[in-house]
């Protein structure tokens, strides 16, 4: 699980962690709370090499591009209207 802010300080400890995994892996990215770009790169760079994401807000998957912003969310039947 990322929790928290993802900068530069912790993007090598991330890269450590997964690098010493034998398994596939899937970060779990409910608790991330803010990324810098550095966060941001490691996070692309590892989706790219077959990473999995979860718990991801809607904000990181328009960050991550796990969702193009025509998927995002459309308002239900009724919402929305004036």
């Amino acid at each position: 699980m990322v929790d928290g802010r993802l900068d530069a300080d912790v993007v090598a400890e991330l890269e450590r962690v997964i690098a010493e995994l034998s398994v596939p892996v899937c970060l779990d990215l409910a608790g991330l709370k803010s990324a810098d770009e550095a966060g941001l790169g490691i996070l692309r760079a590892l989706l790219a090499h077959g990473v999995d994401v979860t718990g991801a807000s809607p904000y990181f998957r328009l960050l991550l591009e796990l969702e193009k912003p025509d998927q995002a969310r459309k308002p239900r039947s009724g919402q929305g209207r004036l």
